[in-house]
């Protein structure tokens, strides 16, 4: 059994460090998240797309009042991503609706959230259906305001592509419980389950990040590494021409990648030679949570090991700061942050970077 997450050491700092000290979610508002869809409503079909903003509720909840105003099944409503309670947030949710019936929207909502926009769409909504996440973040009562100004042109360069707090739950809880479940306790809930899995595979990953800036190597081509093109999913090996890869890296265009451990169906997307060394070497240490990953027959992936923000922009005011930036779905701005700041998260009563 490992250390509780709270009492491991904290990941890698890609320039150290910050020495400023700052507040964030003071205020729901302070952390706002706008969600772009990867495609546009088609203006026709049998579903409903709701751009819905909410504050002081997750996203689960505003589900399930969906479900009960508009005399639907919970497993009916569908959204493209999962957000914060502790936020102010617009995304999207979709239901069946019947494409001749009228739609009472007015009646739909509820206490803590409201629909801004109603659109038809032939098909259901998935989730991960985007294309990013735009972020405007208001830090406050920071110590030195100039110092967290001068690493944003550091920050603007990349940071390391860690998984958020929010992925372990409650103090790691998640993790935990993935430790207990890979020793025979069962989890019967089978969304609950997903979340301990994927508690796993994200730690794992955040480790491979944190030793490889460790060692020197987050912007470096090393022979063999899974290399994915900015912007894309698609992956390939790094055996020829390193020095081309390198400028590619260098220039944003290409990013390394680190391991989703599970069980590996083709050998194409796996590092090799030096890089292969390198990552059974940080991995070695966390072989239960590697081998339980592989049990429960979770496919392996791979993640790009390097976020880049995109329209990062600052605007100070006296000793708070308005931080706004885009991210790929799945990205996590505490990643973003915490090359900034180190952040007291009132809303969490938890303190990241000490």
């Amino acid at each position: 059994m490992s250390l509780p997450l709270s009492a491991q050491p904290p990941l890698a700092w890609l320039h150290g460090q910050p020495g400023a000290h700052g507040l964030l979610r003071t205020e729901a508002s302070d952390f706002q998240v706008d969600e772009e869809l990867n495609f546009a409503p088609s203006g026709a079909g049998e579903h409903l797309l709701l751009q819905i903003e909410k504050i002081g509720q997750n996203t689960q909840y505003v589900a399930r009042q969906l479900a009960e105003r508009t005399g639907l099944k919970n497993r009916d409503i569908s959204f493209a991503g999962r957000k914060d309670r502790h936020a102010l947030t617009r995304q999207w949710f979709c239901l069946p609706w019947p494409i001749k019936a009228e739609v009472p929207w007015q009646d739909w909502q509820g206490e803590g959230y409201r629909i801004l926009q109603v659109q038809r769409h032939h098909r259901k909504l998935r989730l991960g259906a985007l294309k990013r996440n735009r972020f405007r973040i208001q830090l406050r009562e920071l110590s030195d305001p100039a110092a967290v100004l001068a690493r944003l042109p550091l920050v603007q360069q990349g940071v390391p592509n860690y998984f958020g707090e929010q992925r372990f739950g409650i103090d790691g809880g998640n993790l935990s419980k993935a430790y207990a479940l890979f020793q025979g306790q069962s989890i019967a809930d089978r969304q609950l389950r997903g979340l301990v899995l994927s508690a796993a595979r994200s730690y794992l990953f955040n480790q491979q990040v944190s030793a490889r800036v460790k060692a020197g190597f987050f912007q470096q081509v090393l022979a063999g590494d899974v290399l994915q093109l900015d912007g894309s999913g698609s992956v390939f090996r790094a055996l020829d021409d390193l020095s081309l890869l390198q400028q590619r890296l260098q220039q944003g265009d290409l990013h390394p990648t680190a391991a989703l451990c599970g069980l590996v169906s083709s050998d194409k997307a796996q590092p090799a030679a030096e890089a292969a060394q390198a990552e059974a070497d940080w991995l070695a240490p966390h072989a239960a949570l590697v081998q339980g990953l592989m049990d429960f027959r979770l496919k392996a992936e791979r993640r790009a090991i390097r976020l880049v923000p995109q329209q990062l922009q600052a605007r100070p005011n006296g000793q708070h700061l308005l931080l706004e930036f885009a991210l790929p779905t799945g990205c996590f701005a505490t990643s973003v942050l915490r090359e900034l700041v180190q952040y007291t998260d009132v809303a969490a009563n938890r303190q990241y970077g000490d």
